[in-house]
């Protein structure tokens, strides 16, 4: 959330309202989530109002406080759990929500935890409880069998914090999570063992990452290190490291050498050596026994093996990991106390001395003959010093999408990609960077002339792969990317502030150490050399999924809405036929402002995301387009929408002498502006046009550009539409109201008549309150929507202080303005939380307050299946559907704010 603002429209602003515990409030931080989906303090919020709500709500409640304490590990979150489940009447859940809190935390500080306590565990069967208290001191009541016996002293004990040296000493934060509203003491320890206390004073503000934890700032000045032996341990009370300890100063402050800079580059490809695998391991049982069963199946016989344990407190993966090395499986070094990744890599390189390393995490999936695709790459220049696979979290070698996290793969789709990027890119390598330690094979003689990783520098990790490539580098040494392996990678998604502030301290340190590093990722990214290679997997994929089928083609846009859901039914439905469905629709730029029509095209099998690369910017692109679409066996075009598109894209069934079908979403065949709507002077809202001659289309067109999205003159438009719809195999529109219209434009095609859904099946109408209405709204609610005359309707009621109130379900052109005339906003909602959401507003009626005439409107739909009896202007499908069903009222289009007001509170049915 932001940290403080004036514009109502703002996560922060309805949180503030939400924790005011007005009748609204659970409204206000649903508002706020769904403005900032991923801030724990509205969460938590959240399941305190489920849960003061009782028992009705107590379940939602439960549940929201069990994934906060899963996630975050917080007191709150666990207290909030076992209440949740006593009201549910759940003694057992109860009790395990308060064991996991005594387990990893200090008894809270307050009189009526210790009744609260004894009461759940009576009710659970046990004989009391017990816990550590802030001081350290254990306290319980009772005897014999108690909750909390399986104290955690590790986590109570635990520190969470980050040290970094800048000039004038050391500096950082901290908290003990087990206590967080204590500042913590600190232990600061030289390399002889002499030692002085470090205190936390001053709360720092929240750090995004975890807001709900607090941290302490402290300071270290250099007079209290002088004459001190680096490198310096910073820890808890219970041994616990800060991130960025072990730190040495001299090592921080040396020289910098400019990352591009790059030495004499070896001459000759060096002897094959052995190959030893190296993954240190810590936590995640279950990712790292995966990673583990996936590259013994993978690994060519005869390749060690190397697991280092950097001391993980799992239980379960200490054994079984115990287990495969008596089973000669794997070789495996135990570390006695946690290092960190650094130290962990450091102590395998120590064990593979003049062999070549893979050194891997302990969350990817191996492929079989990826291990060897990357040791070919290896050799196959003498100056070649790391290898990266590609990978769908791997930074600058990411598959598909290079910009964004990538799903992870299973194991089956994995071994896929690994085999249709050998076939697709055989041999193909680009030149990179830097590595990326997920899954990086550096050669023998790269990592004796470099050494190890500097984990006096980048302590427990992040950046340390960077700067051992970067020194590589300069002594000759280049990095690769090949082309043709791919590596699932699960990355990880840490919720730790001290974890994302290492990362943090360690990115500034590179580009200290390497003036211009950023520079020199940047310019990679910016000419992106494996764009083509992804092009090539990204079209093997496609090739493969098509195995044969008949493919039909798709086209629409990226712009959301009714027209994607009906073309992503239309696609699902061909699938189900036993064809294979494309969709060409466009890339969406990051800033529509900067990037007119008309956009790149993009190809894909129905989601974008999946086929990133298959991007084709017209008409320059147009061959490789259809020699792709011929390849894959296109039979039929499905045009649906061209908004975005480059006008030789209509061209494209012609081009394939394949059969075309048009459906109809709106009224680009005819209208320039698409939807009918213009302002009959500059400064007046928008209004229904009426559908006025060509001389009247003209002066439309020309009397304001903005909102004209067809360059073509009417006439010329009307020509190419005219050719387009007799050309076409099928003309398919929803509603009676769009083929009247089209029909009069072009008297000589017909249409087939297909509603989008079938308003036959039976609904529940609610009849409305008496007294005080509300009003759902639903959907996006811009200009063309009703946008002005929902104001105008707000504006009325506080006129009049009418008992009638409005609640957008969706979001709007301007919320801060609809939320000061007193209208509740939801905020952008997902297309499975409509129903609830609109069963939650509690409204009365809804209203559909387009001024346009829709050619088939969802939200109608949604409003009904909601039980709501529905009021609409008289045009387009809206009007059309609610005559045929009786399900709403029809009012006057242009009717005054006060006149449909006075119909929002009259109508009875």
């Amino acid at each position: 959330m932001a940290k403080s603002s004036d514009d109502p429209s703002t996560a922060t602003a309805a949180y503030l309202r939400g924790v005011q515990n007005g009748p609204n409030a659970l409204f206000w931080l649903n508002r706020a989530r769904r403005l900032a989906p991923n801030d724990p303090r509205i969460e938590l919020e959240i399941a305190r109002q489920e849960l003061s709500a009782g028992l009705p709500r107590a379940k939602l409640a439960h549940a929201a406080f069990l994934r906060l304490a899963e996630q975050y590990d917080i007191a709150p979150a666990w207290i909030g759990a076992a209440v949740a489940a006593q009201v549910l009447g759940d003694a057992a859940a109860s009790a395990r929500a308060l064991e996991a809190l005594l387990n990893r935390h200090c008894i809270p500080d307050e009189k009526s935890f210790s009744a609260f306590a004894q009461h759940i565990a009576i009710a659970a069967g046990y004989n009391g409880y017990q816990g550590y208290n802030a001081a350290g001191e254990l306290v319980s009541t009772g005897s014999g069998r108690l909750l909390g016996a399986n104290l955690n002293h590790q986590a109570i004990l635990r520190i969470e914090g980050m040290v970094e040296y800048k000039a004038g000493g050391l500096s950082g934060w901290a908290v003990r999570p087990a206590s967080p509203d204590q500042p913590p003491c600190l232990t600061l320890r030289d390399s002889l063992g002499r030692s002085f206390i470090v205190k936390c004073t001053t709360l720092l503000p929240a750090d995004t990452s975890n807001p709900l934890l607090p941290r302490y700032k402290f300071r270290v000045p250099l007079s209290r290190i002088n004459g001190l032996l680096p490198p310096f341990i910073l820890s808890g009370s219970g041994g616990s490291q800060l991130m960025g300890s072990p730190i040495d100063p001299n090592q921080i402050q040396c020289l910098p050498v400019g990352a591009s800079s790059r030495g004499r580059p070896p001459e000759v490809i060096p002897k094959s050596a052995p190959l030893v695998l190296v993954m240190p391991v810590y936590g995640g049982v279950r990712e790292t026994q995966v990673a583990i069963r996936s590259v013994l199946k993978a690994a060519p016989p005869g390749i060690r093996f190397v697991v280092v344990n950097d001391a993980s407190p799992e239980h379960v993966l200490n054994k079984w990991l115990t287990k495969l090395a008596a089973e000669r499986k794997i070789e495996l070094f135990q570390h006695a106390q946690n290092l960190g990744f650094c130290a962990a890599a450091n102590t395998g390189f120590a064990e593979a001395i003049g062999c070549d390393v893979l050194l891997l995490n302990s969350d990817i999936l191996m492929p079989a003959g990826a291990i060897e695709a990357l040791n070919r790459t290896a050799y196959s220049d003498p100056a070649i010093g790391t290898v990266t696979p590609f990978s769908n979290e791997a930074t600058i070698c990411s598959y598909p999408d290079v910009y964004s996290g990538n799903v992870m793969p299973d194991l089956i789709t994995t071994n896929l990609f690994n085999h249709l990027a050998a076939t697709a890119n055989h041999a193909a390598r680009v030149e990179i960077p830097t590595g990326v330690g997920f899954c990086m094979y550096i050669r023998h003689d790269c990592l004796s002339a470099t050494g190890n990783f500097r984990a006096e520098v980048f302590a427990q990790g992040y950046g340390e792969e960077n700067d051992f490539c970067i020194r590589a580098r300069h002594l000759g040494y280049k990095h690769v990317a090949a082309m043709d392996a791919y590596v699932a990678h699960q990355g990880g998604v840490s919720f730790k502030s001290s974890t994302k502030a290492l990362v943090s301290r360690n990115s500034k340190l590179l580009n200290q150490f390497y003036p211009g590093y950023n520079d020199l990722i940047k310019e990679y990214v910016k000419k992106d050399p494996a764009a083509p290679f992804r092009t090539a997997l990204d079209e093997a994929r496609l090739r493969h999924i098509q195995k044969g089928k008949k493919s039909v083609l798709f086209i629409s846009h990226a712009h959301g809405g009714g027209v994607t859901k009906y073309v992503d039914q239309e696609i699902s439905n061909a699938r189900d036929k036993g064809l294979n469905p494309l969709l060409l629709t466009t890339e969406f730029p990051k800033d529509t402002s900067k990037a007119p029509y008309p956009w790149p095209s993009l190809l894909c099998a129905g989601n974008p995301k999946d086929y990133p690369n298959l991007t084709f910017i017209m008409p320059r692109d147009l061959t490789a387009l259809l020699c792709l679409l011929r390849q894959l066996n296109v039979v039929r075009v499905e045009l649906h929408h061209m908004l975005g598109q480059h006008k030789v894209i209509r061209g494209i069934s012609e081009a394939l002498n394949v059969p075309q079908r048009i459906t109809i979403h709106d009224y680009a065949s005819f209208c320039p502006r698409v939807n009918l709507l213009n302002r009959p002077e500059p400064s007046a809202p928008l209004r229904y046009c009426g559908e006025p001659d060509i001389a009247g289309c003209e002066r439309c067109c020309s009397q304001e550009k903005e909102g004209v999205f067809e360059p073509l003159p009417i006439k010329a438009l009307l020509a190419r539409s005219q050719r387009e719809l007799k050309s076409a195999d099928r003309i398919t529109v929803p509603s009676e109201d769009v083929a009247r219209r089209l029909t009069r434009h072009f008297p000589s095609i017909s249409v087939n008549l297909m509603p989008w859904e079938l308003d036959s099946e039976s609904v529940t109408l609610k009849a409305p309150r008496s007294g005080k209405r509300r009003i759902a709204v639903i959907g996006g609610i811009g200009p063309q929507k009703g946008f002005d005359v929902l104001l105008d309707c707000a504006n009325d009621i506080k006129r009049r202080c009418l008992p009638l109130e409005f609640v957008v379900i969706g979001n709007s052109a301007d919320d801060a303005l609809l939320l000061e005339a007193g209208i509740f906003v939801s905020g952008a909602y997902k297309a499975d939380e409509i129903h609830n959401l609109i069963i939650e507003s509690q409204a009365d009626l809804a209203f559909v307050p387009s001024i346009c005439p829709e050619t088939w409107c969802f939200v109608l739909s949604e409003a009904w299946q909601a039980g709501l009896y529905t009021v609409a202007f008289d045009l387009g499908a809206q009007a059309e559907r609610i005559r045929a069903t009786g399900r709403g009222a029809i009012l006057p289009l242009g009717l005054p704010p006060e006149r449909i007001n006075n119909s929002l509170m009259s109508i009875t049915f």
